[in-house]
């Protein structure tokens, strides 16, 4: 069980790179773009500063990252109640 653009925004934070996301996740890099994107819509802000090929998180990102964290190890322990 998991949240896909939670996941993915926490890869990409974790990575710096929509690229290295993309194939970390084994999604196309327009799709980690198209996540974040929908991300930034629902939080009202962007989530990384985008400085040429470079990204940083913004106050935002690095407020929403912990919480994603948060979220995916709960996400996990449900997974240990599966069969």
């Amino acid at each position: 069980m998991t949240d896909k653009r939670l996941q993915v925004f926490a890869v990409a934070a974790r990575e710096l790179s929509f690229v290295k996301a993309a194939k970390i996740l084994g999604i196309s890099q327009p799709a980690v773009s198209k996540h974040i994107a929908l991300l930034e819509k629902e939080i009202g802000g962007a989530l990384f500063l985008r400085i040429s090929r470079t990204l940083v998180l913004t106050e935002k990102g690095e407020k929403l990252l912990g919480i994603a964290n948060k979220i995916l190890a709960l996400y996990q322990s449900i997974d240990t109640l599966k069969d």
